[in-house]
């Protein structure tokens, strides 16, 4: 037979994790699956999972990570429940919004950050638009120069304020992660 997804779920979850309460998030938390390109974003205090696929995640400035599950590491349940917001409903996904053939923006409604995701295909330059503040990129895919550096993928480089970077993309493209302040705080 078929399971409905929360079960096939947690019947996942319980062979990765036998014995651990975690797996009955399956059914008390949203189950989201996303297509590639599109992203949520969760507000403090929100519990979540990544189960599998690729997932960039960008976070604000935090001092803690509090896990309940679903980990060998330390469990913390009470800090847990004391922070946690209890507020329900399914995440808003983003699809991001195409600022140019290369570069697609996904801009959460709180200012600590945006992504973006450049696709620069192989061979071509690409000038990515300086930042009024600074910003990091992350080589997913391919690479070539970025920034004046070589760079595969897994590297990172830095882009200070006001900095305009140049990707030149090598024999297999170049798609890059680029985490920035969210732009609406310059606005």
């Amino acid at each position: 037979p078929v399971l409905p997804p929360a079960d096939t779920l947690a019947v996942r979850l319980h062979a990765q994790y036998p014995g651990d309460v975690g797996v009955l998030c399956a059914y008390i938390l949203n189950y989201v699956l996303l297509e590639p390109g599109q992203c949520i974003f969760l507000a403090a205090n929100e519990p979540h999972a990544y189960l599998s696929g690729e997932c960039v995640e960008c976070m604000a400035t935090s001092d803690n990570v509090v896990r309940a599950g679903l980990t060998p590491k330390l469990r913390d349940t009470a800090i847990l429940c004391d922070m946690l917001t209890y507020a329900a409903g399914m995440p808003e996904i983003l699809e991001g919004e195409a600022l140019d053939a290369t570069t697609r923006r996904y801009q959460p409604p709180f200012d600590e950050f945006q992504l973006e995701v450049l696709t620069v295909r192989t061979g071509e330059m690409y000038s990515a638009a300086a930042s009024p503040g600074p910003s990091v990129f992350l080589v997913h895919g391919g690479g070539g120069q970025v920034g004046g550096e070589n760079a595969a993928r897994g590297a990172v480089v830095y882009a200070a304020a006001g900095e305009t970077v140049e990707v030149c993309a090598g024999v297999e493209g170049c798609t890059l992660y680029r985490a920035m302040i969210n732009s609406r705080v310059f606005q």
